[in-house]
């Protein structure tokens, strides 16, 4: 389906499924580079650290494209779950089952199945909460967070139809003071990280609540797209520009303002900055990425 928000909405936006593929290659690249140490060289392993923040497109990516139908009344219940889980679960399956059966053949070195309650947890996208990760899928913790986002949704985008139909000014300034408050939470899971308080702070930090202000952006996108179209058009007039504007939030982020280039933890200045940056970056890239909706 790839730019369709799949849920009941018309229209396609143009160069979402290249942002999405970006967003997958910042990732990897990311990782790549914690892991051989390769962030640590200079200016440029700074900037290759700094994929991480495709996690931040690929939320604003969900919000944007799934918020937008419960807002406009034209979402499905059954369709929107149905589509949730086929576009998820079949290959994440696929997937499981590869790391549980390198985890019972090779125990020694994987620490191998870790008990039923691992498992089930696994099965069942809960182990962002529960910290208990098998090796070489702990990325997976961003899956907790956006099934518990797409439980959200519903309830979300009615609220939000609402408040856009009674003011603009209401709905962007309630989603503003949600930034800030993903912002202070995401601040809150680095002070309770450095007092020692791991468990929490990881919870909290990788929960939707940790990353409100990346969801806020692209729920801000979500209501630009579906209110007035000459109101659309004048924001998504300019997507060189946005892109450009991307591109330098993503630069700065590189710098000591975005803390440690390695899995080391920032200070809750540098936690505080760099979640506002990147809510910034990735929402200025996928609005780039959207142009005018085709269909519409």
């Amino acid at each position: 389906m790839g730019g369709h928000d799949g849920t009941g909405g018309s229209g396609r936006f143009p160069l979402v499924d290249a942002v999405r593929g970006l967003a997958a290659a910042f990732v990897l690249v990311a990782h790549v580079s914690f892991w051989t140490g390769t962030s640590a060289l200079d200016v440029p392993g700074a900037v290759l650290a700094r994929g991480d923040s495709g996690v931040a497109i690929f939320f604003v990516l969900s919000a944007m494209l799934l918020l937008r139908p419960w807002i406009t009344g034209r979402a499905g219940g059954r369709t929107y779950w149905a589509h949730r889980l086929i576009r998820i679960y079949p290959a994440y399956l696929l997937a499981l089952a590869g790391v549980l059966a390198v985890a019972a053949l090779l125990p020694t070195q994987t620490g191998g199945l870790g008990g039923v309650g691992k498992v089930v947890a696994h099965l069942f996208f809960l182990q962002g909460y529960t910290d208990d990760q098998y090796q070489a899928f702990t990325q997976t913790w961003s899956l907790t967070t956006e099934m518990t986002f797409y439980v959200l949704v519903p309830l979300i985008g009615i609220a939000l139809g609402r408040l856009a139909r009674r003011s603009d000014r209401v709905v962007f300034g309630t989603l503003a003071g949600i930034g800030v408050l993903g912002v202070l939470l995401q601040t809150l899971s680095t002070v309770w990280s450095r007092s020692g308080n791991n468990w929490a702070a990881g919870v909290l930090g990788r929960s939707v609540f940790g990353h409100l202000a990346w969801y806020a952006a692209g729920a801000a996108l979500a209501l630009l797209v579906s209110g007035p179209r000459e109101r659309w058009e004048r924001v998504a007039g300019r997507p060189a520009a946005c892109a450009a504007a991307a591109l330098c939030i993503l630069l700065v982020t590189a710098t000591p303002l975005g803390g440690p280039v390695d899995l080391h933890l920032p200070t809750p200045a540098q936690a505080a900055f760099k979640e506002a940056a990147y809510a910034l970056f990735a929402g200025l890239l996928v609005l780039a990425a959207m142009g005018r909706p085709r269909g519409t």
